[in-house]
Formats: C-alpha cells, structure tokens, sequence
C-alpha cells in the first residue's frame, strides 16, 4: 500500500469514524430544549452531512486497496500478523456500507430502524477492528519496510507478490496515439 493509500485510507476512515459517532451522540444522547425543534443540537445536520460526504471516500480508499493489499494479501501463503482483523474489517464493512446507502433511499419506518441497527453495530465494529488491524499489523509492516524498500531496489521481482506487475499496468498499460493520428481521425494516419 503506497503512502497516499495509507493517509487517505486513515483520513477517511478517521472523519468517517467521528462524525458517525459524533452524529450518535447528538441524535440518540441528547435531549431536546426546544420541543418543536426536529434536532437535538444545531450542529446536528452539519454533522450528518459531513459524514454523509466523508463515507464515499472511505469507500473509495478501500476499493483503493482492495486489488493489492486486502486480495494480493489473502492470496498470500506466508503467515502475516493482522491477517484475521483484516479480514474481519473487511468482512464487516460490507453491512455497514450496504446500510448506509440503503438507509438513505427507504422510507419503511421499521425497515430504516432496522438498517440504523446494523449500520451502527457495524459502524462501531469496523472501527474497533480497523483500529486493532493497524496495531496487530503495524509492527510487521514497519518491520518489512526496509526490507521490502532493498528488494525493490535490487530489481528482486520474483520475491514480491504484487497482483500490478510491470507490463500489465492497468490503465497506464494502454497504447497511447499520437495527437497526429487523432487529428486525422479513426482508422486514418498521416504518414
């Protein structure tokens, strides 16, 4: 996982983590001083809204990683701490997000107290596991990091397991043309 993986997968994770647990407090804890108010505090909304928008780009992070940290290390034969919190951070954050959506879109009064269930039990799971994953594989990656960084180094390719070799680069893998050929349109090339 690159380092910008890492911080936006902390990042978003982190916002997602607070403002989830902040909009509890304030929607479940709180009491109303005002009795026609629909809020229990005026920042309520604010709240709501900031987790709405910071949960796509904890998505996103984790579809980020999915390809080369979450398959590339399942499919890994050596023992690896953290393996077990990984998988069940991963596992876990399937409800929440499929909760999540879902709880913006339904309007059944019992199927949405349902969702809100789910969505906080595993809300609150994902984030005591994804908290325990860094801890348990924290030291291994620290600890691999030198090692890995030297046998990038020599060129060792055999020895790491990425699922993004050199000649099959996704995207950047692509045959790009030249601004000429697109100038003189499909099928046709200048010579």
């Amino acid at each position: 996982m690159s380092a910008f993986e890492r911080w936006l997968l902390h990042a978003a994770t982190g916002i997602t983590a607070a403002t989830g647990f902040l909009y509890l407090g304030m929607k479940y804890l709180l009491t109303r001083d005002d009795p026609f108010s629909a809020v229990n505090h005026p920042w309520q909304p604010h709240v709501l809204a900031l987790h709405v928008l910071a949960a796509p780009l904890l998505v996103f992070a984790l579809g980020l990683i999915a390809r080369e940290h979450i398959v590339g290390r399942f499919q890994d034969d050596r023992p690896q701490r953290g393996r077990a919190s990984g998988v069940a951070t991963f596992l876990v954050a399937l409800p929440m997000i499929a909760s999540g959506y879902l709880m913006q879109v339904l309007t059944d009064p019992a199927m949405r107290r349902v969702l809100i269930v789910i969505h906080i039990a595993s809300g609150a799971l994902f984030t005591l596991w994804f908290a325990g994953h860094l801890l348990l594989a924290g030291p291994q990656r620290r600890a691999e990091g030198g090692r890995r960084g030297a046998r990038s180094r020599r060129g060792d390719r055999a020895a790491s397991r990425r699922l993004d070799w050199v000649r099959a680069r996704g995207i950047l893998a692509l045959p790009r043309r030249r601004t000429s050929d697109l100038q003189a349109g499909p099928g046709r090339s200048r010579p």
